[in-house]
């Protein structure tokens, strides 16, 4: 029972762990957040469903991964049963292949951004979380930091590049590290 038990909070774990990365594949095979966050839901309750199909000591991600694609396809079908316009299951495939090798290095992209952001100038960490955390939008951002619209534009497409290439750098010194 405890084997059970531990693996029970293995599987839990790397279905945390995955979070992120898992909603940016199905983001690749489904452009519509909102529909990728549900489409995320569903994989969760597959994934915990299906459980004892896991191996240990296996991929969990490229598990996981092909369970989100499976129901990325599931949720399309849906959709053309709807008579909704939806993808081929063809182009999904292909869209999934590219979005795995695309997330292959996603956790270490992650860990370069955050220690990216932290570098940055007080103000411009300010304009990123007003903007990207709570997701408002630039004329709200705009109103409550008292800068023009443009201005924001000006200092996210800056932050943007900076963060784009520190974070390659970052990953650089950690292939030639690694």
């Amino acid at each position: 029972m405890a084997t059970h038990e531990n693996s029970a909070a293995d599987t839990i774990r790397q279905i945390s762990l995955n979070q992120a990365a898992l909603l940016a594949y199905i983001l690749t095979l489904h452009p519509d957040r909102s529909e990728a966050q549900d489409i995320l839901q569903e994989t969760n309750v597959v994934l915990w469903q299906k459980i004892g199909e896991f191996r240990q000591g296996t991929n969990f991600k490229a598990w996981a991964f092909r369970i989100a694609y499976l129901q990325t396809l599931a949720h399309f079908k849906r959709i053309k049963r709807n008579h909704w316009l939806g993808f081929s299951s063809e182009l999904v495939e292909t869209l999934a292949d590219e979005a795995e090798l695309m997330l292959a290095d996603f956790e270490q992209r992650q860990i370069a951004l955050r220690s990216c952001i932290q570098n940055l100038p007080d103000k411009d960490r300010e304009i990123l979380r007003a903007h990207y955390e709570s997701g408002q939008p630039l004329a709200e951002v705009s109103h409550q930091l008292g800068r023009s619209i443009g201005a924001l534009k000006q200092v996210l497409f800056r932050v943007r590049r900076a963060l784009r290439t520190c974070i390659e750098s970052r990953l650089a010194e950690g292939a030639t590290n690694g």
